[in-house]
């Protein structure tokens, strides 16, 4: 048994190394990317296998209208092994992702970078459920969830998202200069008043996003 389960390894690594059709799926990838949303584009260096059963892709670039909207050196997608033979018009595709090295623009404080992000969603239909997100870096951590009502094209999609943000000083004194006086609304701390925090929400659109400190 061990020489079969060590034969079919060894098969599935060739093919995973040289008959995985990377190119061929990385045009698909895109094309129902420009389906999804019109006004932008994505661009991968390069898609293939990983382990935890996954699809693993780099050098990934979107750009939104002509301009820079996220970056990650690398993309792990691993799909949950029982949503895989399930109905995929009754049940949700679950997933994890694990981003590596990502530069983000971010409503009302801008150009931020994120050293790694991870999130587990359910997708089903036009329902698109963050179960969690993590994200840190050195200028800010943060964690959310949340729903999102997929449209057509992507960037009507509608947001309903919560979180929570901690802020480095760099991070901290750039979103001081938006606010009037430099005080920043709805600042919270934990019991020592060390850590500083600001619980937020996201609504509307992806295209018109509202952003707001709870």
């Amino acid at each position: 048994m061990a020489v079969y389960a060590g034969f079919f390894l060894i098969l599935t690594g060739i093919w995973g190394v040289f008959l995985f059709p990377s190119d061929e799926l990385i045009r698909y990838v895109q094309c129902r990317f420009s389906q999804m949303a019109p006004d932008a584009n994505l661009s991968i260096g390069r898609l293939g296998l990983s382990l935890p059963p996954g699809l693993v892709l780099e050098n990934i670039a979107v750009m939104l209208k002509n301009r820079p909207a996220v970056q990650a050196a690398q993309m792990r997608f691993q799909p949950k092994f029982v949503s895989l033979f399930q109905n995929g018009n009754r049940h949700p595709l679950s997933a994890r992702l694990v981003l590596a090295e990502i530069r983000m623009e971010l409503p009302v404080i801008g150009d931020f970078q994120f050293r790694h992000i991870q999130a587990d969603i359910d997708w089903l239909g036009e329902k698109l459920r963050i179960d969690s997100f993590t994200a840190e870096g050195d200028q800010m951590d943060g964690s959310l969830s949340g729903r999102i009502e997929v449209k057509t094209p992507f960037e009507k999609s509608r947001l309903q998202i919560t979180g929570v943000v901690h802020l480095k000083p760099e991070a901290l004194t750039r979103l001081k200069a938006v606010f009037p006086g430099g005080s920043i609304p709805n600042q919270k701390t934990d019991g020592g008043g060390q850590n500083i925090f600001w619980p937020f929400e996201i609504t509307g659109t992806f295209d018109s996003p509202m952003f707001s400190l709870k």
